[in-house]
């Protein structure tokens, strides 16, 4: 995409915003001129003040209302990893397909324990047959507790 100043034939470039006002006498003033021009020492203090009050703000905010949220959701939304499921227990079966709708309903049939005492795989029965599946890709429903 390309900006074409209407006094001025050949495209803008990024080179052109770095040397403003240096290169090219055609722009319009220094900055140091506009700034004189448009403001006055005590409206810049006061600006000052104002965007340091707001960013203390934000960061306050931020502190104190997001991170704690979010430390509040990871603690609820945790998986509990050490819930085996069962035999006859309705489960999801995960697939390579991303909606959950698509997903194969199935049933444990077998549990296959790891030397940790918990279940690490099973064999599911879907309606397109039995499976081995690892527990990582099984989703046990609530209604099972």
């Amino acid at each position: 995409m390309q900006i074409v100043w209407e006094a001025h034939p050949n495209p803008l470039t990024p080179l052109d915003f770095l040397q403003y006002g240096r290169k090219n006498q055609d722009y319009p003033l220094h900055f140091a001129k506009l700034v004189s021009e448009v403001s006055n020492r005590e409206s810049l203090i006061k600006r000052k003040q104002y965007q340091t009050t707001l960013l203390k703000h934000f960061w306050n905010k931020w502190k104190t209302q997001y991170l704690l949220d979010l430390k509040t959701v990871h603690h609820f939304k945790s998986p509990n990893i050490h819930k085996d499921v069962k035999v006859d227990d309705v489960v999801l079966v995960e697939r390579s397909s991303k909606s959950k709708l698509l997903w194969d309903l199935g049933t444990i049939q077998e549990t296959f324990q790891g030397r940790d005492g918990h279940v690490r795989a099973c064999v599911v029965k879907t309606k397109k047959g039995l499976f081995r599946k690892p527990v990582q890709l099984i989703y046990p429903f609530e209604l099972n507790e």
